[in-house]
């Protein structure tokens, strides 16, 4: 902020920055939620950061008044109680009050912190210079610190208004509707119908031959999705046909603890036994209380379901009551937990549910609505609700009853079901599920809820709602998910952790919780994902009732009325749709616009996170000095925009710790940006500018660049990689021009050559990766130990590998990937004295790799746990007994030709080994998997035909391990 600006703000009226808030209008939010544990600790966490800055301006302000220092003290202390008083309240949670003050409390907070941002510039000291102007901005300074001190008391009187908090479309969601019940219309029918195929599959897994040990299923998948209504189906068979002496349903969340989950078992097993065998145990209740389960099962062929099991721990105390030993007794787990499914199975018994894909969906929805109703023109407008519904069969039937009883409630008005109908269901559709008062909702508004309020805490809570900020329809980029978290301060460091593992643990736990789910998957990381399409309905309402967001959606405003909002989405809207919400950008600390045109930056002064990705209109100069012009902005991404160059005016961002500038036309990066104070993350694909030298590089605090390009030798770049001690990560490029003076310098004068010096030491890159043939020769050239680098990718044409005692010295190596080298197969099979390496892709653009086989011998890659070949044509590939140890995930992307299937004929490749086949020529195969004892995954290309799956699956059960056999995952193909 100018001086200008300031001395505008501080002589435009006679309270000049009282007008700037809005806590008068003590609006009660989200008055009926449940305000979970931790919010309250988070809200006053958040207070004390903003204290400690009050504090920090009071001691570094030498010019401040006296009377204006004593009224930052003032409310500083009065702030303190407040929160003292909500955090000593919080055990208490006296309700809506409670809850209300929580939100007032941190609104309030945002508020003073931008009065200091606004009011006090870093690092310069206003009241002097304004003074020195003939201005003092004491009168407008102390009558808004007056106004907080009353904002702070009426926070701490704050009373909900006499029926104020209830009723209207500003009422909050209301969690639970004691008066509503199941509606009996549910198709119980539809979704069976919808589910057949996971029936069939899961009942080949019952049935595989597996000997008369226990087998334990586990059906993972998220709420809604139907894993319930699968294991009924399959329950309901088992017992009507005979084949079991006793079964038993239990459902794990209605259990008070493991002992009373065991004892529900006892008792359904005990009542569903056959007569003699009840007789033989005692049918007494004094006898039946004294039964362990564990007795009453051994000699018992049984068949149980434990529905919704949320915790590792549960199973881990109940397993050993269940005897394994004869009968083929069968346990079904469903679960929305992949680590509880991975504990209670392995491999092939745990079975992933799949949402419906669009047909399906189609079939199930309108056999719910009636099939008398399917119009041409309702089928047209009921597109948008199968979309939002994402194939989740329990959001797709609980809409179409809905829409049934809509459509029969005002038969006699409208004549039945209608166009209008459908349109509103569609774009309500988020809000009826966050409310739940249409009994036709209350289901799926219970499974989400649950979801919701079972995450770990208050910051994975507020990380999943963050989500909301993001465009519909197109994945999400983990690594952009992820800074954005850490520059809002959602995912904080602790004692333990730093700000990326906590942010990386948090991905980890929404994904593992089946509520984000990996849509692209690179390098054994989620290099894209997403939010299930009716969950994202459900966070996108839940964070608007929160206040935590707002959106503008095709020119409609999605926010609560007549309260701030500091968080915005404009996606696909005009210009006009914007300014026609009179949303007040001046308080907005995060701005994201996706499909829609810029907007009027100039209105903003406290943006933080400014995401612009996909935008066009650059080719205005003001639009990019608007941008330079925000003070506090950390997080900036010009991503696929159509910006040619950096102003110098960008050195104004002093705060900037991101910058993104991929796809963008942007070939040469201003020496001004490297000289920005506190930025960390610079991606994109540039030239350096000349002129960058060692000291200012040894100020920089730069961590990741990634896209540097290289094309001449240049001081800039070597000062750079040597002397930016807090760098870690490096991407490194070329062009075609610098074959020119390669010709003419020697490996010995390459670039790179300096680079070396950053192989070991305190300062050691961690992540370095190279797209250059020319630059991948010089690197693997003097490549060797010490080397502390833990990731290498290189993309390009090798001469060679470096030798085989080189490789084994290579200890801090735990990643490396080889794109497109023209290297031989049998000499890539060197990488096995790799002796500490856990992921290694191998991957080749053309008609595949050269050579013979990829065989690693006994001893061969001990530490290996992951191994991806991705070309055209699969090699031959075998594994020797004792190699690999370590493996658990074996990826074969290669689509052409198909890979083998596995057959029990005489001239066969099989899962196990390579045969030659009559003619005497051999086929592609795997050979040895059987040698690999920790395998639990095997993964194909994805266009790999369903029998061919299916064969090796059947192949795979025959493993001791029982890897589960998938294909990858589908790509999606998204608009720009």
């Amino acid at each position: 902020m100018s001086i200008t600006d300031l001395v505008a703000l501080c002589t435009t009226s006679s309270a000049p920055l009282e007008l700037q808030y809005s806590t008068t209008s003590f609006t009660p939010l989200d008055l009926h939620s449940q305000m979970t544990g931790g919010e309250a600790i988070h809200a006053v966490g958040f207070v004390n950061s903003v204290l400690r800055k009050v504090f920090d301006v009071i001691a570094r302000d030498r010019t401040m008044n006296s009377k204006v220092k004593r009224g930052l003290g003032v409310l500083k202390r009065e702030m303190s109680m407040v929160a003292c008083e909500i955090e000593s309240n919080e055990e208490k949670n006296q309700g809506a009050t409670h809850e209300s003050k929580i939100v007032l409390l941190r609104d309030l907070a945002c508020e003073i912190e931008d009065f200091i941002d606004l009011t006090w510039v870093p690092g310069r000291g206003s009241g002097f210079v304004l003074s020195a102007f003939g201005m003092d901005p004491r009168t407008g300074i102390l009558q808004s610190i007056d106004h907080f001190k009353d904002s702070i008391q009426a926070v701490r009187n704050w009373q909900p208004d006499a029926g104020g908090s209830h009723g209207g479309d500003d009422g909050a969601a209301t969690w639970s509707c004691s008066s509503a019940t199941p509606t009996q219309s549910y198709s119980q029918e539809a979704a069976l119908r919808s589910i057949c195929k996971h029936r069939d599959e899961l009942g080949r897994l019952l049935t595989e031959a597996g000997g008369q040990e226990l087998k334990v299923i586990s059906i993972v998948g998220c709420r809604g999705v139907g894993k319930t209504t699968l294991a009924r189906a399959v329950y309901d068979h088992c017992r009507a046909s005979g084949e079991f002496n006793c079964v038993a349903w239990v459902v794990a969340t209605e259990c008070r603890d493991p002992e009373d989950l065991l004892t529900k078992v006892l008792k359904e097993a005990h009542s569903t036994a056959e007569p003699t065998t009840r007789a033989a145990e005692g049918s007494g209740i004094s006898d039946f209380e004294q039964t362990s389960l564990q007795s009453f099962l051994r000699d018992k062929r049984y068949f149980v379901v434990i529905d919704d099991v949320d915790n590792p721990e549960v199973w881990h105390h109940i397993k050993h009551e269940f005897p394994e030993e004869g009968h083929s007794s069968r346990i079904i787990v469903t679960t929305s937990v992949h680590s509880v499914a991975a504990q209670c199975s392995w491999g092939s018994y745990v079975y992933t549910m799949q949402c419906l894909s669009n047909d399906e969906s189609e079939e199930v929805f309108w056999e719910t609505v009636g099939q008398e109703n399917r119009s041409p023109v309702l089928q047209d407008a009921s597109e948008g609700i199968i979309k939002k519904c994402g194939g989740l069969p329990l959001a797709l039937i609980s809409v179409a009853n809905y829409l049934r009883q809509r459509g029969r409630s005002e038969s006699r008005v409208a004549g039945g079901l209608t166009k209008e109908h459908c349109k509103r269901a569609a774009r309500a559709l988020g809000d009826k599920i966050l409310k739940g008062q249409d009994a036709e909702f209350l289901k799926i508004n219970t499974a989400l809820l649950q979801c919701y309020n079972n995450l770990p805490d208050y910051v994975h809570r507020s990380c999943l709602l963050y989500a909301s900020v993001f465009s519909r329809g197109r994945p999400i980029n983990s690594n952009a998910l992820l800074r954005r978290w850490m520059t809002e301060e959602l995912a904080v460091a602790n004692d333990t952790v730093t700000d990326e593992e906590g942010a990386k643990s948090c991905l980890e736990v929404l994904i593992e919780r089946c509520i984000i789910e990996p849509v692209k998957i690179n390098n054994a990381r989620v290099a894209r994902c997403r939010v299930h399409s009716i969950m994202l309905e459900f966070i996108i309402h839940k964070a608007i009732s929160k206040n935590f967001v707002a959106l503008v959606d095709k020119d409609e405003l999605l926010s609560r009325k007549g309260v701030g909002v500091r968080r915005l989405l404009v996606q696909d809207s005009s210009k006009e749709g914007v300014e026609d919400a009179d949303i007040d950008l001046s308080i907005m600390r995060s701005l994201t616009i996706s499909g829609s045109p810029l907007l009027d930056l100039q209105a903003c002064k406290l943006l933080r996170v400014l995401d612009l990705e996909g935008c066009k209109g650059f080719k205005n100069s003001d639009v990019l000095r608007a941008i330079c012009k925000q003070r506090f902005l950390k997080y900036l991404s010009l991503r696929e925009t159509d910006v040619v160059l950096l102003p110098s005016e960008i050195q104004c961002l002093e705060h900037l710790e991101t910058l993104d500038i991929r796809d963008t036309r942007v070939e040469v990066l201003p020496i001004e940006v490297i000289r920005l104070p506190l930025l960390a993350h610079l991606f994109g694909r540039f030239r350096l500018a000349h002129g960058i030298k060692q000291e200012i590089s040894q100020k920089s605090r730069l961590q990741t660049l990634a896209g540097v390009v290289v094309t001449e030798p240049d001081k800039s770049f070597e000062n750079i990689i040597l002397h930016a001690g807090k760098l870690r990560k490096v991407k490194i490029c070329s062009n075609s021009s610098r074959n020119k003076w390669m010709k003419m310098n020697s490996c010995c004068n390459s670039p790179l050559l300096r680079l070396k010096e950053r192989f070991s030491g305190s300062k050691a890159l961690q992540v370095l990766s190279i797209d250059s043939s020319d630059f991948c020769t010089d690197f693997v050239s003097f490549l060797g130990a010490p080397c502390a680098i833990t990731s290498i990718k290189l993309r390009g044409q090798l001469k060679s590998l470096p030798d085989t005692p080189t490789l084994r010295e290579l200890l801090g190596l735990n990643k490396l990937l080889l794109i497109s080298t023209g290297l031989r197969i049998e000499d890539l099979s060197a990488l096995q004295n790799l002796s500490c390496l856990e992921y290694l892709k191998l991957a080749e653009d053309r008609d595949g790799f050269w050579g013979g086989r990829f065989v690693v011998k006994s001893g061969g890659f001990p530490s290996l746990r992951r191994l991806c070949f991705e070309a055209p044509k699969l090699p031959e590939v075998r594994f020797e007994e004792g190699s690999m140890k370590s493996l658990t995930i074996l990826d074969l992307l290669c689509p052409y030709p198909d890979i083998p299937e596995p057959c029990l004929s005489m001239y066969f490749v099989s899962f196990y080994q390579v045969h030659p086949i009559a003619n005497g020529s051999s086929r592609l195969g795997v050979a040895g998997v059987q040698y690999l004892d920790n395998l639990n995954e095997v993964i194909l290309h994805h266009s790999t035909r369903e029998p061919k799956v299916q064969a090796w699956k059947e192949e795979a059960i025959r493993h001791k391990n029982k890897p589960s056999v998938k294909r990858q995952q589908q790509p999606i193909i998204h608009a720009a």
